[in-house]
């Protein structure tokens, strides 16, 4: 099915096509240039002036418009309107739901972000306190994701060693935690 310069497909142009649908097809470039300009977008402009098309072809043939190019222009505003509204709507939903997403507890503000510093301090001040082999075994195995297996290769120790260094290290840290914030 060819489309016209209107816009109408050729097969709708052949039949009579009632005085609302003819307005729009000879108003079309101006209505869409307002359309695009109240809604600032492409993709949406040619929603709205397709859903105008539609809602003019469901408008019953014998209705008594006086003035059809007004009626359609009417038509368009109202449905870009309508289309502002739900997109008001659709972003004041997204803000509620993001809010309720996001708790404010959460928020970093500049004490939480110091008690943050001061908890990771302490954090790596007892690994620090660590003995060296300790540490170096806890760091491979927490920080470099090694396994047991592979620490004890690379260190020269049994797995069982290995065991027993990261279970002193998490202890030696499970004492501390009482002082970290929740």
């Amino acid at each position: 099915m060819g489309i016209e310069a209107s816009g109408i497909p050729a097969m709708v142009q052949k039949r009579q096509l009632p005085s609302l649908l003819r307005a729009f097809a000879a108003d079309r470039s101006r209505i869409e240039a307002f359309v695009r300009g109240r809604v600032r977008g492409h993709a949406a402009a040619a929603d709205i002036m397709q859903d105008t098309w539609l809602k003019l072809a469901a408008q019953p043939a014998d209705a008594a418009i006086h003035n059809p190019s007004a009626f359609v222009s009417l038509v368009a505003r109202n449905t870009a309107t309508d289309h502002l509204r739900k997109e008001r709507r659709r972003g004041a939903i997204d803000a509620e739901i993001r809010d309720l997403l996001t708790d404010a507890e959460d928020a970093l503000t500049p004490e939480r972000i110091l008690i943050g510093r001061q908890a990771a301090r302490r954090l790596a001040d007892a690994i620090d306190a660590l003995p060296a082999q300790t540490r170096r075994i806890f760091v491979m195995n927490r920080f470099d994701g090694m396994t047991h297996r592979e620490i004890a290769e690379a260190v020269g120790i049994t797995e069982r060693a290995v065991f027993y260094h990261l279970r002193c290290a998490l202890e030696h840290l499970a004492s501390i935690r009482q002082h970290l914030p929740d």
